[in-house]
């Protein structure tokens, strides 16, 4: 279903061409936190050549953009996550590999083996106490020894 253009009378034209003409004249602003997005890799370049978000906020300042050394760091921080997270997606891999990928890919994995151990404890008679604690010793040391493996696997 097409439309048939429509009859414009010329003051519309002319009203049309008045607040295009308003538009252009008045700059388009972003926020802050756009800002300090858009400029995420020069900021980074500034604090790894040593300087501080203090020194990054007194550029701005420099150029008329009030904003304090923290809401700096904030908006930054923010900025740099997002970005880590779309392009770099190897590099967010490895560094949070370490921290937190490992941990909860390994977690599933030692509560199967810790369990049979749990289980075979809890059937065995209460007088081996010691052979208790050693067989939850040998589940820590299968954890531990899980952890190491995964670990190394995914450097």
């Amino acid at each position: 279903m097409s439309r048939k253009p429509k009859a414009v009378p010329l003051s519309k034209v002319d009203d049309i061409q008045a607040s295009l003409k308003q538009k252009a004249a008045t700059p388009k602003t972003v926020s802050v936190e756009e800002l300090v997005k858009s400029l995420a890799k020069p900021i980074q370049d500034m604090l790894d050549a040593g300087y501080s978000y203090e020194d990054v906020s007194d550029v701005f300042k420099g150029h008329g953009v009030e904003l304090a050394a923290s809401g700096m760091k904030s908006f930054h921080k923010r900025a740099m996550a997002t970005n880590t997270n779309k392009p770099g997606s190897e590099s967010a891999v490895s560094s949070d590999s370490d921290s937190t990928t490992i941990p909860v890919d390994n977690n599933p994995p030692p509560e199967v083996d810790a369990m049979p151990p749990a289980t075979v404890e809890k059937s065995s008679p209460s007088s081996s106490q010691t052979s208790q604690g050693t067989k939850a010793k040998k589940g820590a040391a299968k954890t531990n020894s899980q952890f190491n493996v995964t670990d190394r696997s995914s450097v």
